[in-house]
């Protein structure tokens, strides 16, 4: 640890933390490492300190290019560490430079965006580096995983690049992994016997409410003003999540309306607007900005007051990582949830939306038996007669499931498909299944009567003694039971779903996490009762 904090000190310029600390011995004395810690708390940290210590070339997957170009800034402002990035926004002339640095031996960290996993010139040059590859770290790993809330089929290919690259250790990071996903990364990126260090989830500077919107007016309007009224009644600089960019403008507008400096952020505006918009309000210059989830990965300014959801998000991992950008100094912050029943049905289409059709599926699989050697996804788009995201999302799971081999960028070999219908359909089942549990457990926790604190940290399988006495329902929180054999963490088999995970409990109710279908609250009666058995 000597060596570590005196890299962290005399290179970086920083102090590690005690969860940093565990994590980098983690690394560095054991391998394969999964650290699951809170927003702000530094985890390109740990890659970067790990990096330097064991040598050689540092690969790090990042799934956000304005976070690389952040990252990479950090990283080469005093000179003493070296770094590039590869990725699609680049200029012709900053790419061919990375590449020869890369090929000159004269990087400690290269910066990858998920898309050049697929890109044969990269994978050649990192396979022709003269620098050994001693350490690749995936950042935002939750993207790895089928449970993860915005699921990226380019990591698919992460385990195949260690694979090749002489299966150098893995460090995977995330803000946001319940002991389900934590299982899921390991598996997806092959990690071998990983020490997965997990950091308290609590941010007690962060209090917590839910406030319904009027159920006599109309939805649009009964979220707006709802919202409207919270972030008046609480300090700035503030954040506002809305489930769609027509949201965003109008809570933007009305927010303008009540002389607050506010824009709206969504991918539907330009990426010069976009950048624009984060610059103004990380500089002061703007009290609110009015979002979708596309904005907050990585974004870093200490002093956000208040964080405003105008609707139930996807799912609790979504929810806790953009409510963790509050109160990053340290000083008190409100998350503050507008609820509206009618606006569960948003999320639920979303999911609905990632389901793969059988006739795509029937389609692309029916294509790779007729074809001979190699064929791309371009070509499986025509020969089946489907669109391409449609072909490339049912060669992803293919290859998830080990029914077809990728063949360079872009391209699988073909190969008898015997049931792969069967298969593919099935996984999409339970895809779908955990994704409506997850809006499920994020409408439970709108309605939930006891406290809302051990009902969040208790998704993420943290045991937490409520009252807490900085939630609205704190007066009403039940006290848990003693954990026991039949603690957080235990196995358990139900009757209909099989496997599952206890997450939490207490005198009344069980989360459980269950494989086939995701989580699910039963009553504290269901383990006496004989619908689960402990294993």
């Amino acid at each position: 640890m000597d060596q570590l904090d005196a890299i962290a000190a005399d290179i970086l310029g920083i102090t590690l933390r005690p969860a940093q600390r565990r994590a980098l011995a983690a690394l560095t004395q054991h391998g394969d490492t999964l650290a699951v810690l809170p927003t702000g708390s530094g985890k390109t940290a740990i890659y970067q300190v790990g990096g330097l210590a064991l040598g050689g070339l540092t690969v790090v997957v990042s799934p956000l290019i304005a976070l690389q170009r952040d990252q990479l800034r950090a990283m080469t402002s005093n000179g003493k560490v070296r770094a590039v990035m590869l990725n699609s926004a680049q200029h012709h002339a900053d790419r061919a430079s990375a590449l020869g640095e890369l090929g000159g031996g004269r990087v400690d960290f290269l910066m990858l965006g998920p898309e050049q996993l697929a890109n044969a010139e990269t994978m050649a040059a990192i396979a022709g580096s003269p620098r050994p590859i001693t350490l690749v770290a995936v950042d935002e790993a939750h993207l790895v995983s089928e449970w993860g809330h915005d699921f990226r089929p380019e990591y698919l290919r992460l385990a195949d690049v260690v694979e090749s690259a002489g299966r150098p250790p893995v460090l995977a990071l995330t803000a946001t992994a319940a002991p389900p996903v934590q299982a899921d990364i390991t598996r997806q990126l092959r990690m071998r016997d990983a020490q997965v260090i997990v950091a308290d989830f609590d941010r007690p500077n962060i209090s917590l409410a839910v406030r319904r919107a009027r159920h006599d007016l109309p939805e649009d309007q009964a979220i707006d003003d709802r919202t409207v009224e919270v972030v008046l009644a609480h300090d700035g600089p503030a954040l506002v999540y809305a489930l769609s960019h027509a949201r965003c403008e109008s809570l933007a507008k009305r927010l303008r309306l009540d002389a607050y400096k506010a824009e709206p952020y969504h991918a539907g505006l330009p990426a010069a607007r976009r950048s624009e918009i984060q610059d103004a309000f990380f500089s002061g210059e703007l009290d609110v900005v009015v979002a979708t989830s596309a904005f907050g990965m990585g974004i870093d300014k200490p002093d956000v007051r208040t964080v405003v959801h105008a609707g139930v998000p996807g799912s609790l991992d979504e929810y806790y990582q953009e409510i963790g950008r509050a109160g990053r100094d340290g000083g008190p912050a409100a998350a503050v949830l507008v609820y509206d029943p009618r606006t569960v049905r948003i999320p639920r289409l979303l999911a609905a939306r990632s389901k793969m059709g059988d006739a795509a599926v029937h389609s692309v699989v029916d294509a790779i038996e007729a074809a001979t050697g190699r064929i791309t996804v371009r070509e499986l788009a025509d020969a089946s007669g489907v669109g391409r995201a449609a072909a490339g999302r049912v060669v992803d799971e293919l290859l998830e499931l080990g029914l077809v081999r990728p063949d360079g960028n872009d391209a699988v070999l073909a190969a008898p498909m015997g049931d792969a219908f069967r298969q593919v359909t099935a996984a999409g089942n339970r895809r779908q299944a955990i994704l409506r549990s997850r809006i499920e457990a994020a409408r439970g926790y709108a309605e939930t009567t006891h406290c809302r604190r051990a009902e969040l940290l208790g998704y993420f399988g943290e045991q937490y003694d409520p009252p807490c006495k900085s939630c609205d329902n704190d007066d009403h929180a039940a006290t848990p039971a003693p954990a026991g054999k039949h603690g957080t963490g235990q196995r358990v088999v139900h009757r209909l779903w099989g496997p599952g995970t206890i997450l939490s409990r207490d005198d009344h109710e069980l989360v459980v996490a269950f494989d086939s279908v995701g989580y699910r609250h039963l009553t504290a009666a269901s383990l006496t009762n004989g619908l689960l058995i402990i294993q």
